[in-house]
């Protein structure tokens, strides 16, 4: 006979159905929280980190703080604060300070430059962050404009140089790989600017861009890698699929192949992370938004469901037809009263 234990906490996870689910098992440690969707830039390429709405919504800091909290109890030690413009977020200083407070070792922000004051520069040295990763196409102010849709480039190169100056931690710099008129010459530029720098560099593989057929985009992306791979001292792969290293001397560049072309499903629960969505869910898998799991911030014991369900969700891909079915199968059913 079965004894109940639907719901049960035992000192180190969860024992829902009969079932033991351990509270550290993702594998990543990371934790990629969008703060707003609220942005000062319209990029042709934006993402969005998926999100479907642009409506300026603001995530809820005593939500996320809760969050994290639990979060950390399942491995979380890597917390990565993006947007929309992260630094839009109205409760940056809190957030951060809340972070710290609970011991959580790595934080990092990816951001446009453009609110990059010595102010907020301040701010993020006050709570030792760890990374910033700034987001630049194109070194040229023309193109800055066309492809961003924000008019003020001499603002941007001001706080990159400040940037460089002030900022503590680590810095890298993202670069997503595709022009309506491309021309090589620009991405070199920012490579020779990285590398006389040491600053890191991520070569990114455009999942969408606005006005271009997508086939085009990732064609130039992959003739520029080609080329310097020819060009590397040596090329490191992983099996990570998305990610591989170009070494020049001790500097190197990331090479981000698209995160939507299913091609690195089977490594996902080793890698990947779970993004909290500004109206609060889990999402699991960026190319998919039936998997995301809303966070019932009430108690910890909801919160905890909900990471074990996104958690069961990593690495489904979108390779089946039949998946949803799967799903259900694989997961679905013993949530059924969570």
């Amino acid at each position: 006979m079965k004894i109940k234990t639907d719901n049960t906490r035992v000192s180190n996870g969860v024992i829902i159905n009969n079932r033991f689910y351990p509270k550290r098992n993702l594998q990543s440690g990371t934790l990629r929280i969008i703060l707003t969707t609220k942005c000062n830039y319209q990029c042709r390429y934006c993402f969005a980190e998926g999100e479907k709405e642009k409506d300026g919504k603001i995530t809820d800091l005593e939500s996320l703080k809760k969050i994290i909290k639990v979060g950390k109890e399942f491995g979380i030690n890597k917390i990565k604060l993006t947007g929309g413009e992260p630094l839009l977020y109205p409760h940056m200083d809190e957030l951060l300070e809340y972070i710290r407070k609970i011991e959580i070792p790595y934080v990092d922000l990816t951001t446009n430059i453009s609110l990059l004051t010595e102010k907020n520069i301040k701010l993020l040295n006050k709570y030792s962050v760890n990374a910033i990763t700034l987001s630049l196409n194109t070194l040229e102010e023309d193109k800055f404009i066309y492809l961003s849709n924000y008019p003020h480039f001499e603002i941007v190169k001001q706080n990159f140089r400040n940037t460089v100056k002030l900022f503590k931690g680590k810095i890298r710099v993202n670069c997503v790989v595709f022009d309506e008129k491309y021309d090589e010459e620009d991405y070199r530029e920012i490579i020779s600017m990285c590398k006389r720098n040491n600053l890191g560099l991520r070569l990114i593989e455009p999942s969408k861009v606005e006005g271009l057929k997508i086939t085009y985009t990732k064609e130039k992306f992959h003739e520029l890698i080609e080329k310097l791979r020819l060009d590397s001292d040596n090329v490191v792969n992983s099996d990570c699929s998305s990610v591989e290293y170009l070494f020049f001397g001790k500097w190197y560049i990331t090479v981000m192949h698209s995160l939507c072309d299913n091609n690195h499903c089977n490594t996902c629960t080793k890698y990947m992370y779970i993004r909290v969505t500004s109206d609060l869910k889990l999402k699991p898998c960026l190319s998919r938004v039936d998997t995301e799991v809303p966070i019932n911030t009430e108690s910890e014991e909801e919160i905890e469901h909900a990471f074990i369900k996104a958690i069961s969700y990593m690495g489904v891909g979108i390779n089946s037809k039949n998946c949803e079915n799967k799903d259900k199968e694989r997961v679905g059913m013993q949530y059924e009263n969570v």
